[in-house]
């Protein structure tokens, strides 16, 4: 794991941290962005 992290470029360690902490902070506050998804499609197919 360690020589597979190493022979990465910095873009691709950039791209993968990016990745981890985005899915870290949606984890997180998950039933803040379900709430608000749910409350978008209530708005769009509620007459």
């Amino acid at each position: 794991m360690v020589h597979w992290w190493k022979g990465l470029t910095l873009n691709e360690k950039s791209m993968y941290l990016l990745i981890v902490a985005l899915t870290v902070g949606i984890a997180t506050r998950w039933r803040v962005v379900f709430g608000e998804a749910a409350e978008a499609f209530r708005h769009i197919f509620a007459p």
